[in-house]
């Protein structure tokens, strides 16, 4: 399935390129967070895989999409459907560039995506799951309608929360 660009009032979602490694480095360069099993100092091979799964991902039907700003081609971040081969369901994910946190464009991008998973794949839940340290996906899952749904042990054997998401939300714009 060829991926669906996606716009939003202030941003554009778009599938990953390989003309997109350098946005990819730029993230893991900077990122303060732990993304499935790489943090800080992941090597050029491991970004690289990172790019080429994201873009592979999409014969499923669903994937990563690139977020950037109306009317500006720079990726600010990431939103999208994952669901590794080894992992026990499909999860709603996110990454954005620590200087464009705070204007609620993963909030905004995450709306969209869930729409996506519910009118255009009909899927009847959509979930998401982070480390218990994850506070700000915590949050953020909170304000996206979510609800902790129950909690699971995943392949890497991390405890991690599962959340329900709505497919219409509610709570506070970003």
């Amino acid at each position: 399935m060829t991926a669906t660009t996606i716009t939003t009032d202030r941003l554009t979602l778009r599938a990953p390129a390989a003309s997109d490694l350098a946005a990819y480095v730029s993230f893991y360069a900077v990122s303060d967070t732990k993304v499935e099993k790489y943090r800080y100092r992941t090597s050029a091979a491991e970004i690289q895989a990172i790019l080429d799964q994201d873009i592979a991902h999409w014969s499923k039907g669903f994937g990563m999409w690139l977020i950037t700003l109306s009317g500006d081609a720079t990726v600010v971040g990431g939103a999208g459907i994952c669901h590794p081969d080894d992992w026990p369901s499909h999860e709603l994910t996110w990454w954005l560039m620590p200087d464009q946190r705070g204007h609620g464009y993963a909030t905004e991008a995450n709306r969209a995506v869930i729409s996506f998973a519910y009118d255009n794949l009909g899927w009847p839940m959509l979930e998401t799951h982070f480390r218990d340290e994850n506070t700000a996906a915590r949050k953020l899952a909170t304000r996206l309608g979510g609800a902790k749904i129950r909690r699971d042990q995943f392949p890497d054997n991390v405890w991690r929360d599962v959340y329900a998401l709505p497919k219409h939300q509610s709570g506070p714009q970003p």
